[in-house]
């Protein structure tokens, strides 16, 4: 792989997915990354998670094991009713490969985390556990630690995540995070016993995205783990469970099935089998003014700065996107300061489109039963810019799983329309 222009000592703060892809994308290219989080060490945590295309194609490529990875394969997107479980429309994801270059997986987030991890570590990166960050020195740069070790680079990458110390520290505004009103469930189930149960075991044999949509409420579930696991990601209406100073909490079974006693078979017989779980608060931020300080040596990427909900499941794909912009803007022949702010207008205008755009399905999957969630039913059926699904349309799709994020635009691209094919440059 050919090299980046100049070397640089780079500072990831945070190893989740997003910290862990940019260390690898950034070590591979030529750079000595460092990566320092805060938490003991990395547990199984989390649960399921969606590689769509335009994720995959990057993962793929930097070397990341998927292959040997437990996990499944979406064979379509399937929308259908709360109450009788009747199809809505199904989006066949079939033939993902040969219209958008890249598989689209389903799978544990931890086990993500872990290839990613491995990865990362046999690139070169050092990855240091128990390093929580409480300032910063942008114009150095460096990151002090709350055990008052003092960490330099020349140039330093905040990946930590929706709940950033750097991100205000940054941009030298309040950091208010939005809350959608929202909380999402999220459940894993044990495959057996969906395929010990009639109704339940083609939700594991015929593997795909099951998405029902409800008033006030969703629930998409998936297998994962090549089956062994079914994971259940419920978003819906919060009844104030949670507060701004805790934002997961455990979730009561008893609760969650109350709650959908009145939604189809499937559903409920799901909500039966759910064991121990935790909700989590669904927020994002309002578009930050700036990803790079004026210094030149500090940027923000992934949910640092555009925390995604759950809806388009995007969240962790844009933050690999962004690993990939950022290191093709690094390896351009230009001023580390002229190289962040080209990978900040790459990146902005499609993050801030997808952000939109997530915030919009919060809505469009939870319409209460009337006129308008008739007029939506019957709009999912059309291939064409009515469907109020942002990738029920091919060509919106296309706009999104087959992106290339180490391929720049010419300039920042703001609507899916104006993303032609032609106007693009690949930095190396």
């Amino acid at each position: 792989m050919p090299q980046a222009k100049r070397s640089l000592g780079i500072l990831v703060v945070g190893a989740g997915l997003g910290g862990l892809a940019a260390g690898l994308a950034l070590q591979t290219d030529g750079h000595k990354v460092r990566i320092i989080d805060s938490v003991p060490e990395f547990s199984e945590a989390g649960a399921g998670i969606r590689i769509p295309p335009n994720s995959s194609r990057l993962l793929l490529r930097w070397g990341v094991d998927i292959e040997n990875m437990k996990k499944s394969v979406s064979r379509r997107y399937h929308f259908v009713r709360w109450q009788d479980g009747s199809t809505m429309v199904k989006l066949p994801f079939d033939d993902i490969v040969e219209k958008h270059g890249a598989p689209y997986y389903l799978v544990h987030r931890a086990d993500l985390h872990d290839a990613l991890l491995t990865a990362t570590r046999r690139a070169g990166v050092e990855i240091t556990n128990l390093k929580r960050v409480i300032s910063y020195d942008f114009e150095a740069p460096s990151a002090t630690t709350q055990d008052g070790e003092t960490f330099t680079a020349d140039l330093i990458i905040g990946a930590d995540g929706i709940k950033s110390i750097t991100r205000p520290l940054l941009t030298g505004q309040p950091d208010v995070p939005r809350d959608t009103g929202d909380v999402a469930y999220r459940i894993i189930i044990p495959g057996e016993k969906l395929l010990a149960d009639p109704d339940l075991a083609e939700l594991i044999t015929d593997p795909c995205t099951t998405s029902w949509c409800g008033p006030d409420a969703h629930l998409v579930g998936y297998p994962i783990r090549n089956g062994e696991l079914y994971n259940a990601v419920v978003c819906a209406t919060s009844y104030n469970e949670t507060t701004d100073e805790v934002w997961v909490i455990r979730g009561d079974n008893r609760e969650l099935c109350r709650r959908f006693d009145k939604w189809e078979t499937r559903v409920r017989k799901l909500c039966a089998l759910t064991g121990d779980f935790m909700k989590w608060r669904l927020c994002d931020l309002p578009d930050l003014s700036r990803w790079v300080h004026p210094s030149g040596k500090v940027v923000l990427l992934g949910d640092s700065c555009h925390p995604m909900l759950p809806y388009l499941a995007q969240g962790a794909a844009q933050a690999f996107e962004d690993a990939a912009a950022l290191r093709q803007c690094l390896a351009m022949d230009v001023e580390l300061r002229n190289a962040l702010e080209r990978y900040e207008t790459t990146r902005k205008p499609r993050v801030t489109l997808v952000q939109a755009k997530t915030r919009e399905h919060q809505y469009i999957l939870h319409i209460d039963d009337g006129e308008e969630q008739r007029q939506r039913d019957q709009k999912l059926q059309i291939n064409g810019d009515e469907n109020p699904v942002f990738w029920g349309y091919d060509e919106r799709r296309k706009w999104l799983f087959s992106h290339d994020a180490e391929v720049l635009p010419t300039e920042g691209t703001v609507d899916w329309k104006l993303a032609a094919p032609g106007a693009e440059v690949t930095a190396h």
